[in-house]
């Protein structure tokens, strides 16, 4: 019985150990050092220091409170609302999990059952935290697809005029399609109802992340590429991080001093500590060999001699011998300074299209996302283009491109529908 209990607590501990990591390698530089001061908070053996870089004061202490705050991002916004609310431990799990799961426009794209079975939840608490990160701010966060997006702002209005919340939920593809009358004899309503509608949902927004302030998506690089004086491209970590350490005296102390209690208590403090710092370095060394990986792959996209080059994520996941799901989150919402620019880790990864002028090169899908983007944006808004007329575009362009894939690369920007985008600028 004490061999099952000992193998039972060491499988609770690895999980523990795994969780501590994948939520540092999540947590941007402002973020994680919010993190650390709350385990100062909680583990009196740790203790934070800032080193002073100016001038002639490096090596010397200094004081976190003067230490430089930064707003917020979304998915630590996000976590304080939760942490604010009383929920069950394993909604309370399943609403982080979801909030890190977030793609940059605030919508989940993952799905609930995976999960479930990842992290071996009941599917019911990650349906129930999904409800939970629906329901906190900025309205529309967590919503799975624009209608639903739409129809989450509009419960939180007051201003909703009749037959609004209805249409969202029954008619909603009638409305893409413009069928005025259909809806109005479904939901009996009147024209006068039809155009306070439309005007009404003219005031959403179709990005649920568009309504936070500037000040709130104030993007800082956490890493920078850079050449050295050979010409080489290295990177270097752009994060101020305060040293973590371990107070070996007051252990020592309590350890000859204190009873049985105590002495169990600091030992445990120890063990988180240990954890924090093997975390830690994983975290940091996970970043470099992931952005070492893509360097080597993107070097003439960084010199400007070539465009970007058809990369996988499971492909820097092979070559680096991290998992795929830890490359994930090293590249999700973390960005990167180049030559004065900042961009995201995740735009230095894409897939390849041929070419149809028969000289076997290829393009890159980015490549055609940032021009599908541009032609949309240059559209006349009361003749939007239509999915087939943009793959004729790039047919016509020399890039054989199927009507379902500009379907695909359209949701991945997060642009509606020819129907939908005429309706909400009319």
């Amino acid at each position: 019985m004490g061999t099952v209990s000992l193998r039972l607590e060491q499988k609770l501990k690895v999980t523990q150990i795994q969780q501590l990591t994948i939520q540092l390698l999540t947590l941007r530089s402002q973020d994680l050092i919010d993190f650390l001061h709350e385990e100062v908070t909680k583990n009196p053996l740790v203790d934070i220091q800032y080193r002073d870089v100016r001038a002639g004061g490096e090596g010397r202490e200094k004081p976190i409170e003067n230490a430089r705050d930064h707003a917020d991002s979304l998915e630590v916004s996000l976590l304080k609302q939760v942490r604010l609310m009383t929920l069950e431990k394993k909604v309370l799990a399943a609403a982080g999990l979801i909030i890190q799961s977030l793609d940059e426009r605030g919508f989940f794209t993952g799905a609930l059952d995976e999960l479930a079975h990842v992290y071996d939840l009941p599917l019911e608490a990650l349906e129930d935290g999904l409800k939970v990160v629906q329901s906190l701010d900025p309205p529309g966060i967590g919503a799975r697809t624009l209608a639903e997006s739409l129809l989450l702002q509009t419960q939180r209005r007051h201003d909703v005029p009749k037959g609004t919340e209805e249409l969202l939920k029954r008619q909603y593809d009638a409305f893409l399609k413009g069928r005025w009358s259909q809806i109005e004899k479904a939901l009996s309503l009147t024209r006068d109802d039809m155009r306070n509608i439309r005007d009404f949902l003219k005031t959403l927004s179709l990005q649920p992340v568009s309504q936070v302030s500037a000040e709130e998506v104030y993007i800082r690089p956490d890493i920078e590429i850079y050449e050295d004086e050979h010409h080489a491209f290295q990177v270097r970590s752009l994060e101020v991080l305060p040293e973590v350490y371990f107070r070996h005296d007051l252990y020592d102390q309590y350890v000859h001093d204190g009873d049985d209690e105590t002495r169990s208590y600091v030992h445990r403090a120890r063990r988180a500590f240990l954890d924090l710092q093997s975390a830690l370095a994983y975290r940091l060394h996970s970043i470099m060999m992931v952005m070492t990986c893509i360097i080597a792959h993107q070097e003439g996209y960084l010199r400007h001699t070539a465009t970007l080059m058809p990369l996988r994520q499971y492909e820097v996941a092979e070559e680096t011998g991290l998992s795929t799901a830890t490359v994930s989150r090293v590249c999700r919402n973390r960005y990167v300074l180049v030559e004065g620019r900042v961009v995201s880790v995740q735009s230095f990864f894409a897939g390849s299209f041929s070419s149809t002028a028969g000289n076997g090169n290829t393009v890159s899908d980015q490549v055609i996302l940032q021009e599908l983007k541009e032609v949309i944006d240059g559209e006349d808004p009361r003749h939007p283009y239509s999915d087939q007329v943009l793959a004729q575009y790039f047919q016509n362009q020399g890039i054989s491109i199927a009507r379902r894939t500009i379907t695909k690369f359209r949701m991945k920007l997060r642009i509606p529908n020819s129907h939908l985008r005429r309706r909400l600028k009319e």
